[in-house]
């Protein structure tokens, strides 16, 4: 008589993260697996308990890491930002003038979104949710935003260098910021596979070979033409 097989319970979860991985490496994890769930279901209707699935992690596990879905939000925010951040620096490295700056940073935030759309998605979702709740909100306005510093030290090397008026440079800051957040809406809720020919064409505006010298003075003269008398 055979005897039988003990059957093997499904092993649960543990709480913690899993064995051989460090800290760090679960903690990015989880950012990560954050980033994705508040991009597609927003941070009303995102629970830890999908983060922590999505993670491979137990909701108590979270904790350990995070003392709330508001601080994780932070954290997510404040990760998703270092990667722009870094990408930017890199990427500005050597630029110098107004217009290969500016136009440097869009196709930068091009190539992110490229390698992890989820980037652009989250990030461009965070002005929202900072109005619709107020424990965001009044967290990220106290933290200085580096990016837009970023923009602002473009801005300034050309107010320096004559490129910029000075009385321009604070309206150059907000109108290029509102474009990029204007990008990376436009990427995130209509078509995101347009998202780098959009940040190529805006680029290519910024420094002026988007329309041809001759359609520019055709146009120039044609709105100085005088209108015919009927």
């Amino acid at each position: 008589m055979r005897k039988a097989r003990p059957t093997t319970a499904p092993r649960r979860r543990q709480p913690g993260r899993p064995p051989g991985s460090s800290r760090e490496a679960t903690r990015a994890r989880v950012l990560s697996a954050a980033r994705l769930s508040f991009a597609r279901a927003g941070y009303a209707s995102t629970t830890n308990n999908q983060i922590a699935d999505a993670a491979g992690l137990t909701a108590a596990a979270i904790y350990q890491y995070f003392d709330s879905k508001a601080a994780l939000y932070l954290a997510t925010m404040r990760d998703a930002n270092e990667a722009l951040i870094a990408e930017y620096r890199r990427a500005l490295a050597g630029v110098r003038g107004v217009r290969q700056g500016l136009r440097t940073v869009l196709l930068a935030s091009a190539e992110l979104h490229r390698r992890d759309p989820s980037l652009s998605a989250f990030l461009s979702a965070v002005p929202v949710e900072m109005q619709r709740h107020e424990e965001l909100g009044s967290a990220m306005r106290e933290a200085p935003s580096e990016i837009v510093r970023i923009i602002d030290e473009i801005v300034a090397t050309g107010v320096h260098d004559g490129e910029v008026p000075e009385a321009l440079h604070e309206r150059l800051v907000a109108t290029f910021v509102a474009c990029a957040l204007g990008i990376s809406l436009y990427g995130a809720a209509i078509d995101g596979a347009a998202l780098p020919a959009v940040a190529e064409t805006l680029g290519a505006l910024i420094d002026g070979t988007l329309l041809p010298a001759r359609a520019r003075r055709g146009q120039a003269a044609g709105s100085r033409a005088p209108r015919q008398r009927r």
